[in-house]
């Protein structure tokens, strides 16, 4: 018996509930789908649809809750002991898809099984995520069960609804972005959860925006300093721009990477905005941003 639950805002994701109903009947399992809408103001007619498939339920909401509460509200309506929790802009590649999360139901408590990007190049205003996304987040299972905590995507994940109840999506993250896969499995190690990670990736539809991205990318970027729980030493370790920034800080360089950064900002977003995005000078754009806006709160406070 399966829930697959699906948070969705401003997206169609009828093709994806169809193929996913169809994989289960194909399985002959017991299964719902469940489709939270998030505040949308597009696309609420396809998605009632929905609703019209066997075992699946379209649920409008008026409220822009964020993706957090969404998810926990999601498994408040689910009734079956396996929740498999996926973002509505994926896009299903494998005809077993399902049946690769059910031979591994009772291997693990918590099971990943990542994403991957189209082989196509998207427009230019959309590269930089797709860019990001082909070099940083495409690892084969293998590589990601070395360190099982570390590597953790929840845009497609199954999981035991009781350690889900027990360790609900932490809100007080919500309408930000970033790092908070770090926070689960730091949460998941603390209280030895099983986590196996599979080669049973769904491809990311939904790319942002270049600008949209990197804006997200900065506000990430200060959750180091908004977030007290970001600066504990066991999740800067696993923060590679938190890990950098530290060592910058301690040595004095920060005035000296600010600048270069204000110096170069303009030039440097060109080039992340064009058709071959530079991810040495995305990583030095985040840092850089880290440093300004360190030095900008010690001058304010």
């Amino acid at each position: 018996m399966l829930s697959i639950l699906i948070p969705e805002h401003n997206y169609n994701c009828t093709k994806l509930v169809y193929d996913l109903a169809g994989q289960c009947e194909k399985a002959g399992i017991i299964f719902e789908i469940i489709v939270l809408d998030n505040g949308s103001t597009l696309h609420k007619e396809e998605n009632r649809a929905i609703s019209e498939i066997s075992g699946c339920l379209f649920v409008e909401s008026e409220e822009n809750a964020g993706l957090a509460k969404s998810r926990n509200r999601l498994v408040m309506m689910a009734k079956y002991p396996h929740f498999l929790m996926i973002d509505s802009d994926a896009i299903i590649v494998d005809k077993d898809f399902v049946r690769r999360y059910l031979l591994v139901m009772d291997k693990a408590q918590v099971v990943f099984g990542s994403m991957c990007y189209s082989q196509q190049k998207p427009s230019m205003d959309r590269c930089l995520r797709w860019y990001y996304g082909k070099k940083r987040e495409n690892r084969l299972a293998a590589e990601r069960n070395k360190n099982p905590y570390h590597s953790l995507i929840t845009f497609n994940f199954m999981m035991e609804r009781e350690i889900i109840l027990r360790f609900p999506f932490e809100e007080q993250f919500e309408n930000s972005y970033g790092h908070d896969d770090t926070v689960m499995g730091h949460t998941l190690k603390q209280n030895n959860i099983k986590v196996l990670h599979i080669d049973n990736p769904v491809i990311h539809g939904g790319l942002d925006l270049n600008e949209i991205f990197l804006a997200k990318s900065l506000k990430a970027a200060e959750k180091y300093f908004t977030y007290p729980v970001f600066q504990s030493k066991e999740l800067v370790e696993e923060i590679k721009i938190y890990k950098t920034f530290e060592k910058v800080r301690d040595l004095g360089l920060c005035r000296i990477i600010a600048f270069k950064y204000r110096v170069a900002k303009k030039a440097i977003v060109h080039n992340l905005c064009g058709n071959h995005p530079s991810l040495f000078l995305f990583d030095f754009y985040r840092l850089g941003h880290m440093c300004d806006y360190f030095l900008d709160s010690k001058k304010r406070y």
